[in-house]
C-alpha cells in the first residue's frame, strides 16, 4: 500500500463473507492520483482504491461501504 493513513480504519464483512479493511490514505504520492485522499479497501485477495466517496464514509452502513468499494 502506498500513502499515509490519515483517518480511522474500519472493517466489515461483505455479503460473500469476505472481510474488508477500509482506510483513508494520503494519496499525494500516488502516481496519477485523482485527489489528495482516497479510500483503500483491503481483503485477503484484493485491494481496491476509491477516489470518489463522501466525507462521512466512516458512518455509512456496511452495504453502502460494499457498494462504494466498486467505485473508481
Amino acid at each position: 500500500m502506498s500513502g499515509t493513513v490519515i483517518g480511522t480504519e474500519r472493517e466489515y464483512l461483505d455479503q460473500a463473507g469476505v472481510q474488508w479493511r477500509v482506510i483513508e490514505v494520503d494519496a499525494r504520492g500516488v502516481p496519477a492520483a485523482r485527489r489528495e485522499r482516497c479510500l483503500l479497501f483491503c481483503s485477503i485477495s484484493a485491494i481496491r482504491r476509491v477516489w470518489q466517496y463522501p466525507d462521512e464514509w466512516f458512518g455509512v452502513e456496511e452495504d453502502e461501504l460494499a457498494t462504494m468499494s466498486w467505485r473508481t
